[in-house]
């Protein structure tokens, strides 16, 4: 069944992964005026350095880590608002098209087991 299958499970990761983005930068955003605070992003260094043998890639992890270059405020904050505007928005766009698609998976499911039905 689909639920099963490495297809939704990628889409579901992908979902996943999405949101946490989201959340990152909201967190961000919402620290945009505290002293010392660093823009916090994921990184996925193991996946993209085994991407050339993908029989290698078992699962795919992200590690969330702080940026520590230079400060975008004398505070010491490195929040950069349009930055953080931009990759929310990106998130966004990438967990509704992961969510149509797993929509879309359904409405399959959903047609032939109602065209078998008449």
């Amino acid at each position: 069944m689909f639920f099963n299958s490495s297809n939704f499970k990628t889409l579901e990761a992908g979902v996943r992964l999405a949101k946490l983005q989201q959340d990152l930068h909201l967190q961000n955003i919402a620290n945009i005026e505290t002293p010392g605070y660093k823009a916090k992003a994921l990184v996925f260094k193991e996946v993209l350095k085994d991407a050339s043998n993908p029989k290698k890639v078992k699962s795919i992890r992200a590690a969330i880590v702080e940026d520590e270059s230079s400060s975008a405020q004398p505070d010491g904050n490195n929040v950069d608002y349009e930055t953080e505007s931009i990759g929310l928005y990106k998130s966004y766009v990438q967990y509704s098209m992961l969510i149509d698609k797993i929509t879309g998976e359904f409405d399959k499911y959903s047609y032939v087991l109602n065209s078998n039905i008449k």
